[in-house]
């Protein structure tokens, strides 16, 4: 054989391992903790030694995706006590937009950097925005610079912790908050970290491994299903609270304790104000030293939480002999109270008849997170500004504007300024909820449909991501939804921000389809009113509309197939099933009978839908002598109806000659000859 036919198979197999190497090496996620300075690029490296990528034009975008509108803005004036990076620039908009993450599996601490200032074309003070991550709502209706105001700081952190599944994207969404005022809300985000939870130090615990609940003697385990808020976290031992050499990067930075004498921590209490309506895991750690004199019996203590005994050095002693390493102890607490109270104080307290050596022996410290409740929500109102007491934000502001020669002129000014901001926060916040009691169904439609929260839309249909929507209308678009954990498979319908029916047809079909079960008929499977969205969540059709198998087969890439005659002759049969059942049973008039309302499930059972227009026929016929408006969709009118605007169920039976006219024919022309005879 010749030696180059012996040598082209050897170059063959050399340049296919070449190449799977190659692709082996492309990274699927991020496989170390994220670090992102928003609204820059390059790579920047902060005070604290740590680096920083920009999220324009990253080094591997396969990553890390941007969606939505929004742009990059830089603060007006120079930082002042606030490090650059990753301060000095933000990622802002008028409109929600989202990062997209594609991470490693596991649990992931959620860090989100906020410096709120005068930033090029966005006046402070008008951030109001949400902030979801997945399913989670972590803030709602939150204003970064109230928060600093309050907090009396330039710059500021909130750290969440999630789990992270094998092939699940992490999906951070900002949403600016909906309004009617002149000048618009914004949203924005200056840094995000996202760093990795080692396993000895998960706060989702399994097996025996749960959190003991204050007041009773079981256990609470936290699942992957839950979110926490970092609250507080308090470094009681003044040298570094650790467990690990990534423990002190994991966590950040921690409050510390002043140094005290003598016999005043025989009697420590540590009080902190938290949200009621929320569960509180309280995770204590343990110092080495003091954990060994409890077990030989040099040191007795007890451990409270609101008052109540959650551990004693003889509890402590015995755990510890059962797991053989034991750091750390995990509590959980119910903030109970009235709405009206908003805030409550969480006790901390440790007492002991001993003397600690500097106060500092048994704990090295504490940590307060904060749960996510059903609703899969971390929100909490905004913090207030400072008390009257103390140096007002405003005030600050004004003067060093001013100076001092008019003390009145500030001081009118402010009280303005504050009266403007309180007007304005009452304002969004009426417009919120008279949204959403206004389109309330009646109590009749609620106990038969399924009320949906916005963060369960969102999680069906990745946000209303365009990938998911399956059809468009006047009333909006129409998404594909997997809901109940992937369950069931739904069709979701969201109202156009524009529309000028919207709101009447919405409550329109749910209180009829809510009345109507049949065959032939769509149905309705539960409605959403939040945050200014309609949205009605219907069984899904997975063979679409009968105008898509009509039609659409003249066009290029669609997966519509032909039906049958005798298909036709069943789908036909059944729309007209649907239509008797609605004038005979409930004597409802349709009023937009025509081939994209009739649907078609998997077995092309055919089920009428869209009842926005639907309407009574008793209250048509004592409204006709007035004069009904004509609804409906051109080419379809009746054209008794269409001349007297009296409307009868005669008009759905016309308009349902007009599809099996397009049933027979399979030609649209029909449509536009009937509506020029209807004008006519």
């Amino acid at each position: 054989m010749h030696p180059c036919l012996v040598s082209i198979p050897f170059l063959f197999l050399c340049f296919l391992n070449a190449s799977t190497f190659v692709l082996a090496s492309i990274p699927t996620h991020f496989t170390g903790d994220v670090t992102i300075n928003c609204g820059s690029i390059g790579t920047f490296t902060a005070s604290n030694g740590r680096e920083w990528i920009g999220d324009e034009k990253p080094k591997f975008s396969s990553l890390l995706q941007i969606e939505g509108s929004s742009t990059t803005s830089t603060v007006i004036h120079k930082l002042i006590s606030a490090d650059p990076v990753p301060h000095k620039t933000a990622r802002i908009s008028l409109s929600h937009f989202s990062y997209t993450f594609q991470l490693s599996p596991g649990q992931k601490i959620l860090r989100l950097h906020f410096y709120p200032a005068p930033y090029k074309g966005f006046k402070r003070f008008k951030d109001l925005f949400t902030v979801e991550a997945g399913v989670f709502t972590l803030i709602s209706n939150f204003s970064a610079s109230l928060t600093a105001a309050a907090l009396g700081v330039k710059s500021f952190s909130k750290e969440f912790c999630l789990s992270i599944e094998e092939h699940q994207t992490l999906d951070i969404t900002f949403s600016p908050a909906s309004s009617q005022v002149q000048d618009s809300t914004y949203a924005f985000i200056n840094g995000i970290e996202i760093i990795s939870v080692p396993m000895h130090l998960s706060y989702f615990r399994g097996g025996d491994l749960g959190a003991q609940v204050v007041g009773q003697k079981s256990l609470v385990y936290i699942d992957n299903s839950t979110a926490l808020e970092l609250i507080h976290r308090l470094n009681v031992k003044r040298d570094s609270v650790s467990s690990g050499d990534d423990f002190d990067d994991m966590l950040g930075m921690w409050a510390t304790v002043p140094a005290q004498n003598g016999n005043e921590f025989n009697n420590l209490t540590w009080k902190r104000s938290v949200d009621v309506g929320f569960r509180y895991l309280v995770r204590i750690h343990f110092c080495e030293l003091g954990l060994k004199m409890a077990e030989t019996g040099g040191m007795t203590f007890k451990i409270l939480i609101n008052q109540m005994i959650v551990d004693t050095n003889t509890d402590i002693v015995k755990e510890r002999d059962d797991n053989g390493s034991l750091w750390y102890r995990d509590y959980m607490v119910s903030m109970k109270g009235r709405k009206q109270e908003d805030r409550r104080d969480l006790l901390i307290c440790l007492q002991s008849s001993d003397e600690f050596m500097d106060g500092h022996r048994l704990l090295k410290g504490f940590e307060i997170f904060k749960l996510s409740n059903p609703d899969n929500s971390l929100a909490s109102p905004n913090a207030l500004p400072p008390a009257r007491d103390s140096p007002s934000w405003i005030i600050q502001n004004f003067v060093s504007g001013l100076g001092n020669r008019n003390a009145i002129a500030t001081a009118s000014i402010t009280v303005i300024a504050v009266i403007n901001i309180i007007v304005y926060k009452l304002r969004i916040i009426w417009e919120a909820t008279f949204t959403e009691e206004e389109n309330r169904p009646s109590a009749r439609a609620e106990r038969v449909c399924r009320r949906f929260s916005l963060a369960e839309i969102k999680s069906a249909t990745r946000n209303f991501s365009d990938a998911f929507v399956i059809g468009k209308g006047g009333f909006g678009k129409v998404y594909k939804g997997h809901i109940d954990n992937g369950r069931e498979t739904v069709a979701i319908k969201r109202l156009k921000s524009n529309s000028k029916q919207g709101k009447h047809e919405f409550l329109t079909e749910i209180e009829t389809l809510s009345e109507l079960r049949h065959i032939n008929l769509v149905s309705l499977i539960g409605y959403c009113s939040e945050r200014r969205e309609m949205i009605l969540v219907y069984e899904f059709m997975a063979c679409g509309t009968l105008a898509d198998h009509l039609y659409k087969l003249a066009k290029d890439n669609n997966n519509c197939s032909s039906i049958t005659w005798k298909q036709r002759l069943n789908i036909c049969i059944g729309a007209a099933r649907g239509l008797d059942y609605l004038h005979t049973g409930h004597r409802v008039i349709h009023r937009d009978v025509k081939t994209s309302n009739i649907l078609l499930d998997e077995n092309f059972v055919a089920k009428v839908s869209d009842f926005g227009l639907a309407k009574p026929e008793d209250r048509s016929k004592l409204q006709s002598h007035i004069g009904t408006k004509i609804k409906g969709t051109f080419g379809y009118f009746d054209p008794y109806y269409f001349s007297t605007h009296k409307l009868t169920r005669k008009s759905d039976t016309y308009a349902f000659g007009v599809v099996l006219l397009e049933v027979l024919s399979g030609d649209q022309q029909w449509i536009r000859h009937l509506g020029r005879m209807s004008v006519v």
